[in-house]
């Protein structure tokens, strides 16, 4: 199966509620594709498109800095804003990091993330080595950050190899969001999986306790991988809380 998507979507544009979907580093819309279509049925204004370098090829997303994602997605943020009354965030692994990000600049209604990353499970070899060896070595196989026995079993979203260029922007981007957290005030719900082999539970905590918001609530499910929003032995459960929650945010307002 290739868990790669180069199209851009949106959904129901003269709805007032409006939900802005934030795909993973070096993957593509594929992986928020299932819940947008459940967006979609459930009649909101739905936007999900790839990042800049990303549903292309690991050498376009190279070129690209954390700015330019972070100009792009405010900027989809910003049209959303003017058609709609109230807006939604929902944000996987790097596109949690976003949406937090947009979430501590724009007054959005609930922001949902999942499978964040904002603390890396290599610490050292992302935060250290390969500020250095970007430079030499520009891409490397998804595969070898996992262990030996399970590396033919994955079946990866986006390229097969990490943009290691733009693994480095991440890096950055986290510093960055990182101080910003204390301006997120907006509903939050914050879903994690036992069995993501990316994101660390760690990653629940710093925003758990760093984000200034009063509505703050926690998924924890045990099947799902780190793709969290795609099809998975949790799908019933997570989107059940995810609909329930914007529902409540709605009514608050």
């Amino acid at each position: 199966m290739n868990r790669f998507d180069p199209n851009n979507y949106e959904f129901n544009p003269d709805s007032k509620i409006g939900i802005y979907l934030i795909h993973g580093f070096s993957s593509t819309t594929y992986e928020l594709k299932v819940l947008a279509d459940l967006l979609n049925q459930k009649g909101y204004h739905v936007v999900l498109k790839n990042l800049p370098g990303h549903g292309t090829n690991v050498d376009d997303c190279n070129k690209y800095s954390y700015n330019d994602w972070l100009d792009c997605s405010k900027i989809e943020l910003a049209k959303l804003f003017s058609t709609s009354d109230q807006v939604f965030i929902i944000g996987c692994s790097m596109g949690a990091v976003i949406s937090l990000y947009l979430a501590s600049i724009f007054p959005v209604s609930g922001i949902i993330i999942g499978g964040t990353v904002l603390k890396f499970k290599l610490t050292f070899s992302t935060n250290y080595l390969n500020t250095v060896l970007c430079h030499f070595l520009r891409k490397r196989a998804k595969k070898l950050a996992f262990p030996k026995e399970i590396r033919d079993t994955i079946n990866f979203y986006g390229y097969k190899e990490y943009p290691l260029i733009a693994l480095n922007q991440f890096r950055k981007m986290n510093n960055v969001v990182l101080k910003k957290l204390k301006d997120v005030k907006s509903p939050i719900l914050i879903i994690h999986s036992e069995n993501d082999r990316v994101s660390i539970k760690e990653n629940v905590k710093i925003v758990h306790s760093m984000v200034s918001s009063t509505n703050k609530k926690i998924l924890e499910v045990k099947h799902a991988h780190h793709n969290i929003f795609d099809t998975n032995q949790d799908t019933p459960i997570i989107n059940k809380k995810i609909l329930n929650f914007i529902k409540q945010c709605k009514e608050l307002l």
